[in-house]
């Protein structure tokens, strides 16, 4: 988050038109005399590697919950490791990807900015690099050190990430068909290198209409008749909400809001539904505008773990794939405060966990070696009933745990007849009866049971 410092539209024919509305047609009864998904289809298995953060101080390793990082804010950008034409400084890089390895944890380099020597314009680190060649031996040198026949029989780095927010201008000052020729560039790159790593498309913010109409515009792009979404195998988007909607706090349901919005937007351009997306930059009380890089509102630290538990458990049930904490070691800004309000560890140290750091592995422990599946058999997985409370069922081999909050008021909610225990966010455990009725707000509960 934080700065590093047209084509022609050819019209269809009436032949064409026909043959499009015959489809359509056909595609709308077939819909309609198709039976219903299987409920399996709402069913989704928890991969560790969705619980990421981005961590300079790699402190966050040592926790044993970290699934995956973003190397973003950490001293490993393009201007940083290509320190003059041709040289590379990997030295901070390798011991980054050495101690995420040695903890398993996933690693993603996001791959820009511009040195000032390649630098197409006097934007310098946010420009588009003046020779595609240069970009080409950078990329191609990374992926070289970090694959599996360099690196020790083992890929260090999992995956690239194209660039930074790209429709941000603070990031990015090139146009959308350059990001789109890059994006290209990058994965014919690491395909010639490595087949088994991942391209991730450039990161784009999606929390107000500037950024959401270039996420349009970025995604509307083909090279050579190719769309350029076919250049990347996951979709990379910051999911911030805005620090406040009217009176009200953004919150992961708003974030969660944006994503629906910026998936819709896509599948208007013609992006698969099924496309991965990641989550790779998220918090909360970003501020923006003309307030933007101010310290954020704080939070309760009740609300900080809450946000923590529905950010992750929202995300999975929606389908996303990484999530990527901004940040574990979230700094002091000048004069107080930080950038987010949500800080997983104590700003003056970068590593003493809080109650939202703890909160990571609390609903860490509660998701993975499951399956997030809806309330009933035509339900999504957290679905939210008509009183706005949400429900978070995963299955075991052994049992079912379930996730209750209502992000606006406190309810009651019926535990079922099998119903053992109850964990707060604060990580206590209570014992329960079955069937019995509890109350429930903005703080996640987790409820256990044989069934």
């Amino acid at each position: 988050m934080r700065p590093a410092r047209h084509s022609l539209v050819r019209i269809p024919s009436a032949r064409a038109w026909r043959t499009l509305l015959v489809g359509l047609l056909a595609t709308l009864l077939a819909a309609a005399v198709l039976p219903a998904s299987p409920a399996t289809a709402n069913k989704v298995r928890i991969d560790p590697r969705i619980f990421g953060v981005h961590d300079s101080r790699l402190s966050s390793f040592a926790t044993g919950t970290v699934g995956s990082v973003r190397l973003w804010d950490a001293g490993v950008t393009w201007r940083d490791i290509e320190t003059s034409p041709g040289a590379y400084d990997f030295s901070r890089l390798d011991a980054i990807v050495r101690a995420a390895n040695a903890r398993n944890v996933e690693v993603t380099l996001v791959l820009g900015m511009t040195p000032d020597f390649y630098a197409s314009t006097s934007k310098g680190e946010t420009s588009m690099p003046g020779d595609l060649g240069a970009w080409d031996r950078y990329v191609r040198a990374v992926v070289t050190r970090y694959s599996p026949a360099n690196w020790g029989g083992v890929r260090g780095i999992g995956a690239y990430q194209v660039w930074n927010e790209a429709n941000v201008k603070n990031f990015w000052t090139g146009s959308p068909i350059q990001m789109a020729q890059l994006t290209k560039a990058t994965w014919n790159a690491v395909k010639a290198v490595d087949k088994g790593a991942l391209v991730v498309g450039p990161a784009m913010a999606a929390r107000i209409g500037e950024q959401t109409r270039g996420i349009a515009l970025f995604y509307y792009i083909k090279l050579n008749r190719v769309p350029v979404w076919r250049y990347m195998n996951a979709i990379g988007l910051n999911l911030y909400p805005l620090d406040k909607y009217g009176s009200k706090l953004g919150t992961p349901e708003k974030s969660m809001a944006l994503l629906a919005k910026t998936r819709k937007q896509m599948q208007l351009r013609g992006v698969p539904a099924n496309k991965p997306i990641w989550n790779t930059e998220v918090n909360y009380g970003m501020r923006t505008g003309t307030y933007g890089g101010t310290p954020a509102i704080p939070i309760s630290d009740s609300a900080q773990a809450a946000y923590v538990v529905r950010t992750y458990l929202l995300n999975a049930a929606n389908k996303v794939k990484r999530v990527h904490w901004y940040s574990y070691d979230l700094g002091n800004l000048p004069g107080g405060g930080t950038l987010g309000n949500t800080r997983l560890t104590d700003p003056a140290d970068g590593s003493t966990r809080t109650l939202a750091g703890r909160a990571v592995g609390l609903v860490r422990g509660w998701m993975v070696g499951g399956r997030l599946v809806g309330p009933s058999k035509s339900a999504l997985p957290c679905a939210k009933d008509r009183a706005g409370t949400y429900t978070c069922v995963i299955t075991y081999a052994r049992g079912v745990k379930r996730v209750y909050w209502n992000p606006t008021k406190r309810v009651k909610i019926k535990t079922v007849k099998s119903a053992k225990f109850l964990v707060t966010v604060y990580g206590k455990k209570k014992r329960i009866s079955g069937g019995s009725s509890k109350f429930v707000d903005y703080r996640p509960v987790m409820v256990r049971s044989k069934t």
